[in-house]
């Protein structure tokens, strides 16, 4: 009977360790972007475009990049960096859209997509899997945030 106190413990200990790890994201900006790092709150405050509209150093308008399906990415971002539903996220836009004319997020198929708008437009933030940053992707974009 002991031993199967014992062994319970150790098998899910031994289950966690071994759990397949969540995607691992990075919140990127155009290469011509002034910023080298922010902080999840300063991402969702960008993003959202909560406070500002254009960034400050080189006065371009903030466009946030997104997916268009559903996917481990964009889940992680949604809850650990907005806070948010998916459901949130689209009433947030139609909202802003509606009242004041703000042009909803872009939205993309795959993060090649999402590196290639962000690294042709000064203003745009999006985010990716950070394997997708190969080596020329960095020469596109610069990460400033990791999430997990």
């Amino acid at each position: 009977m002991k031993k199967t106190f014992i062994l319970v413990p150790v098998f899910f200990v031994m289950l966690t360790a071994f759990a397949p790890a969540g995607p691992e994201i990075a919140i990127i900006v155009s290469k011509e972007n002034t910023v080298d790092k922010l902080t999840s709150g300063e991402v969702k405050l960008y993003w959202l475009r909560k406070i500002k509209k254009r960034w400050p150093d080189i006065n371009k308008n903030i466009k946030p990049a997104d997916r268009k399906a559903k996917n481990p990415e964009q889940d992680l971002f949604y809850s650990k960096v907005l806070g948010m539903s998916a459901n949130d996220v689209e009433t947030y836009f139609s909202q802003k859209q509606y009242e004041s004319g703000e042009k909803p997020q872009d939205k993309f198929a795959s993060d090649a997509a999402t590196i290639d708008f962000v690294g042709e437009e000064p203003g745009a933030i999006g985010f990716v899997n950070t394997a997708s940053l190969t080596a020329d992707a960095k020469t596109k974009v610069k990460v400033v945030l990791v999430v997990q």
